[in-house]
């Protein structure tokens, strides 16, 4: 071979469009990729969800149990001391209270705001969530998009849900079924629904159950508290 074409300049083919970046790309090139991809070709999705209900899931439970309403009205308002009993309630703390009523001075404030940490089926979430009481009757927490009140602006509501719940409400409704026998009909009602679809795929079998082992907690709660059924009918 002739020593002028040896030492002439070998003809070096083209790098290939795909390949963006080589084995000496900087480390801190390295995560990006290595093919280039034309962005008005149509992408498919590895995995789609469910077809899931973007309304509330409600669930609902019920229980007789041999109290009086009042006691049970008691326990069901002691927000403070739900995270020692309600199930899927790991912190609950008191914010606001009610203005006493001149009227009746003697009478308990109501808890009109409480901080509370909620969540089943791995996902929790802490809410500030606006309590609405009828003494004697009814206690109910509102979280997420539904504490706002009507006045609340579009931006407002879109913002409120959280990062796993979009909206909350709790209600236990209490009403006297036989005085003389001190039974009383306890209902529990949870209106939810997450902030994402995935979350609800995750968490189906557990959200099912919810309600009926919340009420069952609270039974045992009222026994713990107001003594067995016998006693508590004295």
């Amino acid at each position: 071979m002739p020593l002028a074409r040896a030492l002439a300049p070998r003809a070096t083919t083209a790098p290939s469009p795909l390949l963006l970046y080589t084995a000496t790309t900087p480390p801190s090139f390295c995560a990006q990729p290595l093919l280039r991809l034309d962005a008005s070709a149509p992408r498919r999705a590895f995995f789609s969800l469910p077809d899931l209900p973007s309304s509330p899931q409600t669930l609902t439970a019920t229980r007789i149990l041999p109290y009086s309403s009042t006691h049970l009205y008691t326990l069901v308002s002691d927000v403070d001391a739900y995270s020692k009993f309600v199930p899927y309630c790991s912190q609950s703390r008191v914010t606001r209270w009610a203005d006493p009523d001149p009227s009746r001075p003697d009478a308990p404030r109501s808890p009109i705001q409480a901080d509370l940490r909620v969540g089943w089926g791995g996902f929790e979430e802490t809410f500030t969530s606006r309590l609405r009481c009828v003494p004697g009757e009814s206690v109910e927490a509102l979280s997420g998009a539904d504490a706002l009140d009507a006045s609340a602006t579009r931006e407002q509501v879109k913002d409120a849900g959280g990062a796993v719940f979009k909206s909350l409400v709790t209600k236990w409704q209490i009403r006297p079924v036989d005085s003389a026998s001190n039974q009383t009909r306890v209902d529990l009602v949870i209106r939810f629904q997450f902030a994402n679809p995935l979350y609800a795929a995750v968490s189906a079998a557990v959200s099912e159950k919810v309600a009926g082992v919340m009420i069952e907690a609270f039974e045992k709660r009222a026994r713990s508290i107001l003594g067995t059924p016998k006693a508590a009918l004295k």
